[in-house]
C-alpha cells in the first residue's frame, strides 16, 4: 500500500502527520511519501524520521500584510503543478493530510489523480486551507466534538488528534524523574513556556519581564523558537546578571526541542503556551494544567481562540487574551495555580477529558479502509 502524507510547513501540522505515517509503516507496511513545503520545517523533520520527502513551492497565507504574503500567493500555481506531477508519479492508493498550507495542493493533486483522500481537522474551526479541501475529501476526521458542526455528517468522524508515540511513552515517567533528567530540581515546581515551533515573541517578552518573580515561585524552562533565541537570551541574561548561580540554575532557555519535548511536557507542573490543537491534544493526553494565550485574530481569523475557549469552559486551562497578557497578570496566574494542589489536580482531570490516546491508531485504520 502506498500512502501520500502531507502536513504543511509548521511542526503543529507535521508531527501529527508523521505519527500517522509511522503507524501506517509499522503496522501496515505502507510505503510513505511525504509531500511538504520547500521552505518549511518539513525539510528538517521528515528526513530525520526516515521518510521520503517531495517538496513543492507552497504558498502560505500569513496573518499580516507583507511582501511575504504576496510572494506566498504567487507560489501557489507552481506548487499545484508540482504536486500533481509528484502524486502522478508516486501513484498512491490513498492520501492523508493533517492540514496546513500544503493541504490544498495535496488535496487537488489527489483529486486530479483520482486518489481517495482523508482530511484531518485539528483545530475546532477549520482554517482556509481545510475549508478548500473539504469538497475534495473522501473522509474527514476531526479532533474535537466542537468541530463536527463545521463538516458534512455523512463523511465526518471524531477520532482525536494523532499523538506522537514518544508522548504516549513518556506517561510512564514520573514528573519528578522527568525534571531531574532535564537538569532541574525534582521536587520544585516547573513552568514550561513554549510558543510552538516558531516561538512567540510576546510570550518570550512577558516571561522575561516577570522572570525574577516567576523564578521566586518555580523553575522555568523556556523554549523561545530558533529565530527569537538571541533576543530572548540577551534579555534573560540582563535580568539574571546580578543573581547568584543557584538562582540562575532555576532557569533554562533553549531555542527548540525535538526529542526532549515529550520529557519537557511531562516534567512540567504548568504549561504557558499558545493554543494550537496539536499542543492541546498532547496536554490532554498527559493531563497537564495550562495557561493558554491564543494567537489573536488577524487575516483568516484565529482558530486558537476557539480551541482555548473550549479548554477554558471545562476549567482545563486558564485563558488570557494576547492583548491582556502583562507580566503582573502572568505572575499572579502562575502563583495562583501552582499554590493550589487541588486546583492543579482539577485542571489536570479536566484536561484528560479531552484525551484520545488511540487517535493515531484509529486514523491509520480509517486510511487503510479508504485505500481498500
Amino acid at each position: 500500500m502506498r500512502v501520500l502524507v502531507s502536513g504543511g510547513g509548521s511542526g503543529g501540522h507535521i508531527y501529527p502527520a508523521l505519527s500517522v505515517a509511522m503507524k501506517l509503516r509499522e503496522e501496515h507496511q505502507a510505503e510513505i511519501l511525504f509531500l511538504g513545503s520547500d521552505d518549511g520545517l518539513d525539510t528538517e523533520i521528515v528526513p530525520a524520521m526516515g521518510f521520503g520527502l517531495a517538496t513543492i513551492k507552497a504558498g502560505k497565507l500569513r496573518r499580516y500584510v507583507s511582501w511575504q504574503t504576496i510572494s506566498g500567493i504567487a507560489r501557489v500555481p507552481l506548487g499545484m503543478i508540482q504536486a500533481i506531477n509528484i502524486v502522478g508519479k508516486f501513484h498512491p492508493d490513498v492520501a492523508f493530510t493533517s492540514g496546513g498550507y500544503v493541504a490544498v495542493p495535496a488535496g487537488l493533486a489527489a483529486r486530479f489523480n483520482r486518489i481517495p483522500l482523508m482530511m484531518h481537522q485539528q483545530d475546532v474551526p477549520p482554517n482556509l486551507s481545510n475549508r478548500l479541501v473539504v469538497p475534495l475529501a473522501t473522509c474527514i476526521s476531526v479532533a474535537f466534538a466542537d468541530s463536527l458542526a463545521y463538516f458534512p455528517a455523512r463523511k465526518t468522524l471524531q477520532l482525536g488528534n494523532p499523538i506522537r508515540q514518544a508522548i504516549l511513552d513518556v506517561r510512564q515517567t514520573p514528573p519528578q524523574e522527568a525534571r531531574k533528567a532535564l537538569g532541574f530540581e525534582a521536587q520544585e515546581p516547573l513552568l514550561l513556556v513554549t510558543g510552538g515551533s516558531q516561538g512567540a515573541r510576546h510570550l518570550n517578552q512577558t516571561v522575561g519581564e516577570g522572570l525574577l518573580d516567576l523564578l521566586a515561585c518555580c523553575q522555568v524552562l523556556q523554549i523561545s523558537g530558533k529565530e527569537l533565541y538571541n533576543e530572548t537570551r540577551a534579555w534573560s541574561d540582563s535580568v539574571l546578571a546580578r543573581q547568584d548561580e543557584e538562582f540562575r540554575r532555576r532557569y533554562r532557555l533553549v531555542a527548540y526541542l525535538n526529542e526532549e519535548m515529550p520529557m519537557a511536557l511531562q516534567a512540567a507542573d504548568l504549561v504557558l503556551c499558545r493554543s494550537g490543537a496539536s499542543t492541546l491534544s498532547e496536554l490532554a493526553v498527559l493531563g497537564k494544567p495550562s495557561i493558554l494565550v491564543p494567537l489573536p485574530p488577524a487575516i483568516g481569523g484565529s482558530p486558537q481562540e476557539a480551541n482555548a475557549q473550549m479548554f477554558g469552559r471545562k476549567k482545563a486551562a486558564e485563558v488570557i487574551k494576547d492583548s491582556d497578557l502583562k507580566p503582573q497578570v502572568l505572575i499572579e496566574r502562575v502563583k495562583s495555580v501552582l499554590s493550589s494542589s487541588t486546583l492543579l489536580e482539577a485542571m489536570a482531570s479536566a484536561a484528560r477529558s479531552f484525551a484520545k490516546p488511540q487517535a493515531t491508531q484509529e486514523i491509520a485504520a480509517e486510511i487503510v479502509k479508504i485505500a481498500k
